[in-house]
């Protein structure tokens, strides 16, 4: 495939993925009200006559979590005080390494000038976006929908090299 064929390919597995992913939701939705109107917990999927999987509403454990950060540290401080410990508020974190500047590899503030050895730049790899035009969404969803793009079509490319 060329550039632009890759382009359309992932731009319409795109769609795909994205309108599946909201039908998921939704079908989830359905599939747990289902299962409330006839008091079940599960049911089987067939196709062909042939059990391919069972679908399950599950009930996880329920875990505690604090309410009240600072009741629970006044609590910690008065039964187990050396398990405190002196921190920076995330939120001034957050903005003092917005300040910080790359210098040669460098974190420097740039107030002050210091090199500050206590913080790295992470280096995170490269990644494809997929961001449809204004009516780029449209215009394949028309073509899905009057059959002049079949989703099938477009899936068979991928389906190609996976083993039966």
């Amino acid at each position: 495939m060329n550039l632009r064929e890759l382009a359309f390919q992932l731009s319409a597995i795109t769609l795909i993925a994205d309108t599946a992913k909201e039908a998921k939701e939704r079908l989830r939705r359905e599939f747990a009200a289902a299962l409330e109107e006839v008091g079940a917990d599960s049911a089987k999927a067939a196709f062909d006559g042939e059990e391919i999987a069972k679908v399950s509403l599950v009930q996880p454990k329920t875990s505690p979590e604090i309410l009240q950060e600072s009741a629970f540290t006044e609590w910690v401080k008065a039964n187990w005080s050396s398990e405190i410990v002196e921190t920076v508020r995330e939120s001034f974190k957050k903005h003092l390494l917005e300040e910080i500047v790359n210098v040669n590899g460098n974190a420097v503030y740039p107030k002050t000038g210091e090199v500050l050895n206590f913080v790295g730049f992470n280096h995170r790899d490269p990644y494809i976006s997929t961001r449809f035009i204004d009516g780029g969404r449209d215009a394949l969803y028309t073509a899905f929908r009057s059959g002049s793009l079949s989703p099938a079509d477009v899936i068979s490319h991928e389906l190609a090299g996976v083993a039966e």
